[in-house]
């Protein structure tokens, strides 16, 4: 049953496949009116010559007739192909004045044909311009089987019957067979016709829905939230509305939990809780776990209370809610993917805030967000100008406070913004994967530094510089150390390179093969910010570091706090056990120095002994 309902096209079709059909035979009518026009100008232009010429073969009236004929049907060839160029440019935007224009113009053809071909049966000869209008509206032309099996089941008769009574003729038994030969051939070729193009039809369907559904969730992706959010802005305005960016937060520990596919399961869930919270509005998955909204302000809060509240309930093991930054446009005109970038901002804010799940883009943060965009799109200019600068903060022994070594930190000084603090550009760059290309920059000012010192004689101390764990996702660090060592001739005692632990936390074969050919250039491996994250002791025991920097924590409230001494004094103990040198950072008191240096800690390094500074300031200061 589905399948003859299909063959007779009495199913359901979608918009994008009648839209389809539309344009198809819009763009059959403009090669059929091209056609028509140059017969139906040529037949005229015949017709008036042979009047011109006095040929009164015929009747007045039967040259009345006929050109009344030609130029009704040059008329319509007429309309119908302006209409379709119209529409195939973009000019008209409207299907139904193009169906109504060609319905007439099939009428008038079918008509046309009829006439034509009566008028030469009844002179014996052949009906070939009904058959060829025929073939022009069923075949080029695509109607719904049902409607072209009727229209010409009724034309067909209609014709057979004007023939049938023709006066003085008798129709021979060749001629209808002949004739519904015809129309049953007609009707089959239009019935394939149709069913083809109907196949093709579902087909850019599909491709066009995969092209702005999300794969893994079902909903709207990125492409479809931009184009319909746009329309929104222009049909709706922009005033009460708000763009959302939602962050789930918990996301990764249930992931490491339960298993990629489970965290694929959770997002489709999510995906799910967000579509039912905002189904009257424009909602999308962005990326990962996150998900973007456009929805009017009103009870904004109240709804997302209840998305939390379906998302918590989902895993009682894993509490799961959404981090929400949101953004209202201030005009029609607005950018939804800068909307969205402005949401996305206001949420990074509060990600780390407990009990702060909602936070709206103002003034101040928008101000906050121009300068990272400058910050991102003006990196390599700052590197190429040499706005980027290297502070060096100095590392002393514990016995005697001699300059032992330098730690190399990345200083901007903007000429727009002045000094941009670190906190101000090393996020934004680790965000949108750029770091690695200011700390190549800060080993390439380093090494450049250390060949100038040693080709003037100063004392040359070892320098330490950062390399994140994006530094190994982005790029080959050990051939970007090995290269830059090599073109400034700078010995591999001179290098000491800083690795948080938090860069570590990860089994990963990769990093640690990387690593470990580093050392074995002669470069020594720093653990930075032991302490700090929650894995230290398995990071010390995965990788062969020749030094772990202290974390400052340790010395906060170090007077007050007896614990702070005895940790300080069992790492320094651990460490001695496992051969590997010691640096406290954060030193800021004589007493934290004095306690150190009588525990064991062999290096130290904080404000007591100075702030990072120039270098030439560093060597004025310790001589070097």
């Amino acid at each position: 049953m589905n399948r003859a309902r299909r063959w007779l096209g009495l199913e359901k079709r979608s918009s994008f496949v009648n839209n389809y059909f539309d344009t198809a035979n819009l763009k059959s009518s403009i090669y059929m009116s091209v056609i028509v026009i140059v017969l139906e100008a040529w037949m005229i232009i015949s017709l008036l010559r042979r009047l011109a010429m006095g040929d009164d073969s015929r009747t007045p009236e039967w040259y009345v007739q006929h050109l009344l004929w030609y130029s009704v049907f040059l008329a319509t060839a007429v309309c119908m192909l302006v209409f379709a160029v119209c529409f195939l440019k973009g000019i008209v935007t409207n299907h139904l004045p193009g169906k109504i224009i060609m319905i007439c113009f099939a009428t008038v053809a079918m008509a046309f044909g009829i006439n034509v071909s009566y008028s030469d049966y009844t002179k014996g000869e052949q009906i070939l311009c009904f058959v060829v209008m025929a073939v022009f509206v069923m075949g080029l032309l695509n109607w719904r089987p049902w409607i072209s099996i009727t229209i010409s089941l009724a034309l067909f008769l209609l014709f057979y019957k004007m023939m049938e009574n023709a006066p003085g003729i008798e129709m021979s038994y060749a001629t209808q067979v002949n004739f519904f030969t015809v129309w049953i051939t007609l009707v089959m070729v239009s019935m394939a016709v149709y069913l083809q193009r109907l196949s093709e039809a579902e087909k850019d369907e599909k491709l066009e829905k995969a092209s702005y559904i999300d794969e893994l969730t079902g909903i709207p992706n990125m492409y479809q939230f931009r184009r319909r959010a746009s329309a929104i802005l222009k049909n709706e305005g922009f005033e009460g509305k708000l763009f959302l960016y939602l962050d789930v937060i918990n996301f990764k520990s249930f992931n490491e939990k339960y298993g990629f596919d489970s965290g694929n399961v959770l997002i489709q869930e999510l995906a799910q809780n967000v579509s039912i919270i905002f189904k009257d509005d424009l909602y999308a998955r962005y990326s990962d776990d996150h998900f973007v909204v456009l929805t009017d302000r009103k009870d904004v809060e109240t709804r997302l209370k209840k998305l939390n509240m379906m998302s918590v309930s989902m895993h009682h093991d894993t509490s799961l809610t959404f981090k929400v930054g949101s953004y209202a446009p201030t005009d029609v005109s607005a950018d939804p993917t800068i909307a969205c970038d402005h949401a996305r901002y206001a949420c990074s804010k509060i990600k780390k805030h407990f009990g702060l799940n909602y936070l709206e883009y103002d003034k101040p943060m928008d101000d906050l967000f121009h300068k990272r965009q400058y910050i991102i799109t003006h990196l390599h200019e700052a590197i190429a100008e040499g706005y980027i600068q290297v502070y060096y903060q100095p590392v002393v022994w514990s016995k005697d406070r001699s300059l032992c070594g330098a730690e190399a930190l990345a200083r901007w000084i903007d000429p727009q913004y002045g000094f941009l603090s670190p906190a101000d550009f090393i996020p934004a760059l680790e965000e949108y994967k750029l770091i690695h290309h200011l700390d190549r920059a800060i080993l390439e000012i380093v090494c450049r530094d250390l060949r100038d010192s040693l080709d003037h004689g100063h004392n040359v101390v070892p320098v330490s510089f950062n390399f994140s764990r994006l530094d190994f996702e982005l790029t080959d660090v050990k051939a970007e150390v090995e290269e830059l060592a090599a073109r400034y001739d700078i010995p591999a005692e001179y290098l000491h390179m800083e690795i948080t632990e938090s860069a570590l936390t990860t089994s990963d074969l990769q990093l640690k093969h990387t690593v470990q050919l580093i050392q074995n250039m002669g470069v020594q491996l720093w653990l930075d910010d032991f302490g700090s994250g929650y894995s230290s002791l398995n990071v010390l025991k995965d990788y062969n570091f020749d030094a772990m920097k202290i974390d400052m924590v340790f010395l906060h409230h170090f007077k007050e706090n007896e614990k702070s001494k005895a940790i300080l004094s069992s790492i320094m103990s651990m460490a001695d056990l496992i051969h590997m040198d010691t640096l406290t950072e954060g030193v800021e008191t004589e007493e934290q120095a004095q306690y150190l240096s009588e525990i064991g800690c062999q290096r130290l390094q904080g404000y007591l002994f100075g702030k990072p500074m120039p270098l030439d300031e560093l060597r004025d200061r310790f001589g070097c």
